[in-house]
């Protein structure tokens, strides 16, 4: 039986590059965190002056976002996550994630 650890990783690694719509934001998976089971996100299209330690504009960038695989409530996946998944995969992470 394969260990629920590479299962996760395996699961995660095929998210980076999914595109989905999220509260009017196009953003794509560009990196996972396994160690708190999260999905980093960048919005799409839209970039937004980065600033030097010193405050200074530098460069234009795409803003990034964290969002925790599992929901705040109960055992559920987070709704950013589903909108990401198809039902199949919603199954899997639900049965890895939640594996007791």
């Amino acid at each position: 039986m394969p260990d629920a650890n590479d299962e996760m990783m395996h699961l995660l690694s095929q998210l980076i590059g999914r595109e989905a719509m999220v509260d009017g934001r196009h953003v794509r998976v560009v990196d996972v965190l396994r160690e708190n089971e999260s999905l980093v996100l960048s919005e799409v299209g839209k970039e937004r002056m980065q600033e030097s330690l010193y405050g200074q504009a530098r460069r234009r960038a795409p803003r990034h976002f964290q969002v925790k695989l599992r929901s705040e409530i109960g055992k559920q996946l987070h709704p950013v996550a589903r909108l990401l998944l198809n039902e199949d995969e919603q199954a899997r992470f639900l049965r890895v994630l939640f594996a007791q």
